[in-house]
């Protein structure tokens, strides 16, 4: 490992990789220390406690999903088809990072503790937010505000992914088809 940033780099890149094989709760600053080569007092150096890793983690991850949005923003002028496909993109993440979604949306981290993470977080509602506004705007969605659509829009995707996640797929909930559900909640919200 080459300098200081190689290495922090380093451990967030390997603590990601026992979250993704063994959960969350394998994490422990001394196995990740034997993994990465460092005694657990330098690991200690770069993060001070397993919040603080898990946490730099969390923006990583909050960073991807903004950045996907983003470019969805970019390439999308639809309004409906946009909110469809930031949905998605909330969706599919989440179910291809089970593991790291719970931190994400589940854990309640101080804002004092760890101002970048929320900081990470608010962005990628405000940018759910911008899609509703400008929709909101054109006069496409129900007489709700944007701030309450996206309030609705959050509340059920990330309910969505926490039912599929821990299994709730079952057509006679209507949960077997999560793009369909997905489509069909747009539709509420269009008109």
């Amino acid at each position: 490992m080459k300098n200081s940033n190689d290495t922090k780099q380093k451990l967030i890149d390997v603590t990601r990789q026992m979250i993704d094989t063994s959960g969350v709760d394998s994490v422990s600053m001394r196995d990740l220390g034997k993994e990465t080569n460092l005694s657990r007092s330098a690991v200690y150096v770069y993060f001070k406690n397993k919040d603080d890793l898990l946490a730099a983690i969390v923006i990583e991850n909050f960073d991807t999903l903004k950045n996907r949005i983003s470019k969805l923003i970019g390439e999308i002028n639809d309004p409906k088809k946009l909110v469809y496909e930031v949905l998605y993109a909330f969706y599919d993440f989440g179910i291809k990072n089970q593991e790291h979604y719970p931190l994400m949306f589940r854990k309640q981290w101080n804002k004092e503790q760890y101002p970048t993470l929320h900081i990470s977080a608010i962005e990628v509602f405000a940018l759910l937010y911008e899609c509703l506004e400008k929709a909101h705007e054109q006069k496409c969605t129900v007489n709700k505000s944007p701030k309450q659509l996206t309030a609705m829009v959050s509340s059920f995707i990330l309910g969505l992914v926490e039912l599929n996640s821990t299994g709730h797929l079952e057509p006679e909930k209507g949960l077997d088809d999560p793009t369909d559900l997905i489509n069909s909640f747009v539709d509420v919200i269009f008109i």
